[in-house]
């Protein structure tokens, strides 16, 4: 079924209706076949072999004897009403993209302060670690995963996870590298302080800013890679929707209805650009001298 929407339809725009086309124009007149009301117009009218044949514009609520139904988004080759199944997917991408975001966090987080705090030989070692793991394509780790446990939001989970945490890893690092010698660490560490409370008590919290924007930022990453994922076959598979699922499905029946493509595609755009202005919001909190910056 095609969009139709209550107030746009008055004025042409998702109003339901399509072009059927190669009828006979004897059908026209066959209520079997074509409802009372559900013909508004010829579009084109020719022969084939002799036969007078017509493309006809209808109103395919009529058509399909649901004048009394409305669609927003349409539904699709199984009937399934879109609007409910995008909002559906976009729950589950966002599940997704939080908890791989969380996890990526909190390793990022903890192997970066060790690496940086200590630095030396074990700063050394650990980046030539990050270094290995990220060397191996985000794809060709999904693709093993997905091989070894099987589609599902697990693996799909894990496979954002994996190569994740090492960009949070890295400002960590740097940050901790920035803020181990001031002063106020120097005079803990005189005191007595332990490591452990020097990490997480004193460094820190001065680098918790970047770190909540870098998460802002990278959770419509990761509803990207999610739908990357789903829409190359390697993500959720049917009949649990997700926003990659639905593009999927979509990009088979493009040239025919193109509306399944436009709703997930304004979707993905609209969180995406909402997340990168919020994660802006937040730097801009945390810095006020980057204020302004791009």
């Amino acid at each position: 079924m095609p969009p139709r929407i209550p107030v746009l339809e008055k004025f042409g725009i998702a109003d339901g209706t399509r072009i059927l086309y190669n009828n006979r124009k004897e059908s026209l007149a066959n209520p079997e076949k074509f409802p009372e009301g559900c013909v508004l117009g010829i579009v084109n009218e020719y022969e084939i072999r002799g036969v007078p044949m017509a493309d006809v514009k209808v109103s395919y609520y009529a058509y399909c004897g649901q004048s009394d139904q409305y669609f927003i988004m349409g539904t699709d080759y199984l009937g399934r009403d879109l609007w409910t199944r995008l909002w559906r997917g976009a729950r589950i991408s966002l599940m997704i993209a939080v908890i791989s975001v969380m996890m990526n966090i909190l390793i990022g987080v903890v192997y970066g302060a060790i690496a940086g705090y200590y630095g030396g030989h074990v700063d050394i070692i650990m980046m030539r670690i990050t270094e290995i793991i990220g060397a191996f394509p985000q794809v060709i780790v999904a693709t093993l995963l997905i091989l070894f446990m099987g589609t599902g939001i697990r693996a799909i989970v894990l496979a954002l996870i994996i190569r994740g945490w090492i960009g949070t890893a890295k400002l960590v690092r740097g940050q901790f590298l920035r803020f181990k010698g001031r002063e106020y660490v120097l005079a803990a560490r005189v005191m007595g302080v332990r490591d452990q409370k020097l990490i997480f008590r004193h460094i820190l919290p001065n680098s918790i800013g970047p770190v909540i924007t870098r998460a802002m930022v990278e959770v419509p990453g990761a509803i990207f890679a999610e739908s990357f994922l789903a829409f190359i076959g390697l993500g959720l598979q049917a009949p649990e929707p997700s926003i990659g699922v639905l593009l999927s499905d979509a990009q088979k029946v493009l040239t025919s209805y193109p509306y399944q493509t436009l709703f997930p595609a304004v979707l993905i755009s609209v969180l995406m650009i909402s997340f990168n202005l919020f994660g802006n919001g937040l730097r801009d909190a945390f810095n006020p001298t980057m204020r302004g910056s791009d």
